[in-house]
């Protein structure tokens, strides 16, 4: 049986991991949406794992679909805001939400407004991978 000075050490390690979790995906978020509004395929390309999926207000909901939509500059990101970004790790996934306002069009459709917005991270190979998102107009 664990001693109690031994459970919180535990405790005290895995919050401390949680946290470096947590700003490592908060930097990959920073780095994503920079990418996204640059049109940055690449980047988004290293962020995004082969089997991501992407709900939102446009076609295709796959990586594949995301990247050309980008690439082809079907969708255009003129500005992207994020803000109440959180965190949540439970293991070797990690959720992050937060409320995005942007200005935006998918093949000449306006969808700009503000979204309330869900990513999913997974780790895989050591290195944390975007595998979902969810995004909700909210106005």
């Amino acid at each position: 049986m664990k001693g109690v000075h031994a459970v919180a050490d535990e405790v005290s390690n895995q919050r401390a991991s949680d946290f470096r979790v947590a700003q490592e995906i908060r930097r990959l978020n920073d780095e994503w949406v920079r990418a996204f509004v640059a049109r940055d395929v690449a980047t988004l390309d290293r962020i995004v794992a082969d089997d991501f999926t992407f709900t939102y207000p446009m076609e295709g909901d796959d990586k594949s679909q995301f990247i050309a939509d980008v690439e082809s500059g079907a969708v255009r990101v003129e500005d992207m805001g994020r803000e109440n970004v959180e965190v949540r790790v439970f293991g070797a996934t990690a959720v992050l939400t937060c409320r995005d306002t942007a200005k935006w069009q998918y093949k000449g459709r306006d969808f700009s407004g503000t979204y309330k917005t869900i990513h999913v991270y997974a780790r895989r190979d050591d290195r944390w991978r975007l595998v979902a998102i969810q995004s909700c107009h909210v106005s």
